[in-house]
């Protein structure tokens, strides 16, 4: 090691261990998203998909639906109400 060390720090230019230098892939262009509409019919908004929404995203939804919900309640009794109305 006190070798190595010796090397390592001496003016000499003894044998050295280089890396090989890897660049990442990167792609020219992203790939487009696909159309989830098929064949003329498109999704409504008005069907919400409430199990992906966070706890704070429910509370503003029922909020704006006009539901009274409480804010302690967990994510699951607030998903049951909003769909309950």
């Amino acid at each position: 090691m006190f070798q190595w060390l010796k090397n390592l720090f001496s003016s000499d230019s003894g044998p050295t261990l280089e890396r090989p230098v890897v660049t990442p892939k990167v792609d020219a262009a992203p790939k487009a998203k696909r159309s989830t509409a098929v064949a003329g019919k498109t999704k409504s908004k008005a069907k919400t998909d409430l199990e992906s929404m966070t706890k704070p995203q429910l509370l503003e939804h029922a909020k704006k639906k006009g539901i009274k919900v409480n804010a302690s309640a967990k994510k699951a009794d607030l998903v049951k109400k909003i769909k309950n109305g």
